[in-house]
């Protein structure tokens, strides 16, 4: 069951109106993955509130929730949805913490799953997902925004996620906006507001649950 939650947890998938507009192929793909990986590591501390919209074919209404968002370079990161429940995952060098209704749950269970969850978390905020051989990597732009997909190659992956979608704003080349489609074609919404840059973060925030 942790397993379960843990993989909905992580993999959000994100659909907005601005995906709607269109999207070209970039001219020079490796020079803009430069610029975005160069963005991503320039970024010591990262705060921001999130908001999720989970849509999925079984219900006639999404499932929405709210939270914030930590990360401090290299490998800490905090995700704390606050409403309507506390649901806390934590991630500080090799150890991943999970706190739901104030329980902590055993990850331990969750056995090498929960190692790549902690992996590509952390992958997806530092730009380290340029280089995972696991996914093929596109890039492409309209006015204001860099969209990169990735299509996941491993059978593992490709059996639960047909692509993950990263929305960087041209203007910071800062990640907007996280989608990944699910095979069954679930999705959810993730958007990132009142972002934080540089800026310290108390050490507890990622060893407090």
């Amino acid at each position: 069951m942790l397993k379960i939650k843990l993989i909905t947890l992580l993999f959000l998938l994100v659909t907005f109106d601005g995906i709607a507009q269109s999207f070209k192929p970039v001219s020079d793909p490796g020079k803009v993955g430069a610029s975005l990986k160069r963005s991503s590591e320039a970024a010591n501390t990262i705060q921001a509130d999130f908001q999720e919209e989970k849509v999925m074919a079984v219900l006639r209404n999404s499932e929405r929730s709210s939270g914030v968002f930590y990360y401090k370079k290299n490998d800490k990161m905090r995700w704390e949805q606050q409403i309507p429940v506390k649901y806390v995952i934590l991630i500080n060098g090799d150890k991943l913490r999970v706190q739901e209704a104030g329980k902590e749950k055993n990850v331990g269970q969750a056995g090498r799953i929960a190692g790549q969850i902690k992996e590509l978390m952390m992958g997806l905020v530092n730009g380290d997902f340029q280089n995972n051989k696991a996914f093929k990597q596109t890039i492409s732009e309209n006015p204001t925004a860099y969209l990169v997909t990735l299509v996941p190659v491993s059978k593992r992956l490709k059996n639960v996620y047909a692509k993950i979608d990263l929305l960087f704003a041209k203007n910071n080349l800062r990640l907007k906006e996280l989608t990944f489609f699910q095979k069954d074609g679930d999705k959810s919404i993730l958007r990132f507001t009142n972002e934080k840059v540089n800026e310290p973060i108390a050490e507890s925030v990622f060893v407090n649950l």
